[in-house]
């Protein structure tokens, strides 16, 4: 009987199969950040990066506690899940005229850190003032932008995208359509060594682009009389947005559509004196102030 019982139990361990040794418990680090930006707006540090979404053995993280640092200050975040973190702290008078390092890490709940993040080093200067008196006015050839303050640089954004940067204050867009509305912000910068430090942004100003700017006046207006006829002849306009030519007889107009840079004029009288000019009219309508008037008697 007892070797039956030998061998049920036998039996019983071979239909189990072999167990292994245990495995040791998830340590469950969050892995090393390695996205860390930290940028220098006005009056405060602005910092950004990235919680990741697994630990260093491959498994989900969940609540972590964030330690995030510039130099020796602490900076408080509240972020306690994976993905995109962004902070702001004020800049403090023990960074100014320094190059700060600003490193962060991850703890999990059983009080595990990871390891320090990418380190960024900053030099902080003094708070930039954001530009004044901002303006957008619709100009000739696009839209031009005006302002006061100082600054080593200027970014100009148009519709919250980079559009340039300048090293002086004004500029002309003139990729601005006519027609077309747009949105535009700017921040002074000042360098800090290799770096620089940008102030906070001015409020937006809005402006529709409109082309209410006369083409130049035609030059070189030349009158020859001759038998019933008065010819008529200028230089070319260059203007790219010109449509047409008017004609002026005493202040009057003889002829309000010319396409071509020459006219004449059948209607004169024998005997009579006339005054001409010449002025040009753009797609929108615009017209130049005249042409230096000439005047002749008809034969």
């Amino acid at each position: 009987m007892r070797s039956a019982w030998v061998l049920l139990g036998w039996l019983g361990m071979v239909g189990c199969g072999y167990v292994g040794d245990p495995m040791p418990p998830a340590l469950n680090i969050p892995m090393r950040i390695i996205d860390l930006k930290a940028e220098q707006v006005g009056a405060r540090m602005k910092l950004r990066f990235t919680i990741p979404d697994l630990t260093t053995e491959k498994l989900p993280v969940k609540q972590v506690t964030v330690e995030l640092r510039g130099g020796d200050v602490p900076i408080p975040v509240a972020a306690r899940a994976p993905g995109v973190v962004e902070a702001e702290e004020p800049v403090v008078a023990e960074w100014l005229g320094r190059e700060i390092a600003f490193m962060v890490r991850l703890q999990n709940a059983k009080g595990r850190y990871s390891e320090w993040s990418n380190v960024v080093l900053r030099q902080v200067v003094p708070t930039v003032a954001t530009p004044a008196g901002f303006a957008a006015l619709s100009a000739e050839g696009g839209v031009a932008l005006t302002w006061s303050g100082p600054g080593d640089g200027w970014s100009i954004f148009r519709d919250g995208l980079p559009l340039a940067e300048v090293d002086k204050p004004g500029y002309l867009d003139t990729g601005a359509e006519v027609g077309k509305s747009y949105r535009y912000q700017l921040e002074a910068w000042a360098k800090a060594g290799a770096q620089r430090a940008a102030s906070e942004r001015t409020t937006e100003v809005a402006v529709t682009n409109i082309d209410t700017f006369p083409p130049l006046a035609p030059k070189a207006l030349s009158v020859i009389a001759s038998t019933n006829t008065i010819e008529l002849s200028w230089e070319r306009s260059l203007e790219p947005d010109f449509k047409h030519y008017r004609v002026w007889r005493d202040g009057q107009v003889l002829a309000a559509a010319v396409d071509v840079p020459a006219y004449t004029d059948r209607t004169a009288e024998s005997g009579k004196k006339y005054v001409y000019s010449v002025s040009a009219v753009d797609l929108r309508g615009n017209e130049s102030s005249k042409s230096q008037p000439v005047e002749i008697t008809t034969p």
